[in-house]
């Protein structure tokens, strides 16, 4: 068994299931793109879209979205399924820029040393007032520690200093960043709020915890962290 099929295996994506979006799925989804408050008919741009559950999103409420993935066996599945896909940015014309460019655990992917070459090419295809969305383990926070070590592709540890840094080299800047929250309440879902505000009250007291014996006063501690970064010239 190659790579390919071994990586889609353990996640257990089932190909019959490309692009579809559980009901979760679908609130998470839609929260991220109010906060994004994205220009009327944007272009899209998914860097490793997985099993495509985000261009499912997308597609059903008729954004116009492409997508890159550097496995072949779901650019595939993409084609297969009517998507617009590329295997690398390569393959992308130059000329063809996005307002949003959106990376769901990505770039916890790439190798430290290709990090600065890869948000480079994020750049290019940004147009001068879009956004790049991403998503990845909080590596400044002990709360990150289970996502960012529970996959062996995972090669790099991501922090809000360090993406500062690589922003600062290359014009860009980080305007938001913030812990990643699901949807408190959703369509279907309304018997679940009981354990929610259990789970959210119980989490109060854990963060205070570990910020009282880990000295760790500022900085966000949930496991995940969700940013938002433009170009330097953007508006």
């Amino acid at each position: 068994m190659n790579k390919n099929n071994i990586y889609i295996n353990w996640k257990n994506w089932n190909s019959d299931l490309f692009g579809k979006t559980s009901k979760l799925e679908e609130a998470y989804f839609g929260n991220i793109i109010k906060m994004l408050r994205l220009k009327k008919s944007p272009k899209i741009l998914e860097v490793g879209f997985g099993n495509g559950a985000f261009l499912g999103y997308l597609t059903k409420k008729n954004f116009n979205c492409e997508g890159v993935e550097s496995n072949q066996n779901l650019v595939n599945l993409a084609l297969k399924n009517n998507y617009s896909a590329y295997q690398s940015f390569s393959e992308i014309d130059k000329n063809n820029k996005y307002d949003l460019i959106v990376l769901f655990d990505v770039i916890e992917h790439i190798p430290l040393e290709n990090i600065e070459d890869f948000l480079k090419d994020l750049s290019i295809y940004l147009n001068d007032s879009g956004s790049i969305f991403m998503r990845f383990p909080n590596g400044g926070s002990p709360l990150g520690l289970a996502n960012q070590h529970g996959d062996v592709t995972h090669c790099n540890i991501i922090t809000i200093s360090k993406l500062n840094y690589w922003c600062y080299n290359l014009n860009l800047r980080v305007v938001l960043s913030k812990g990643d929250d699901l949807p408190f309440i959703f369509k279907h879902n309304y018997l679940k709020m009981p354990s929610r505000i259990f789970r959210i009250i119980f989490y109060k007291i854990v963060e205070r915890i570990i910020r009282i014996i880990s000295n760790q006063s500022k900085g966000v501690l949930s496991s995940n962290l969700q940013v938002i970064i433009k170009k330097n010239n953007g508006v």
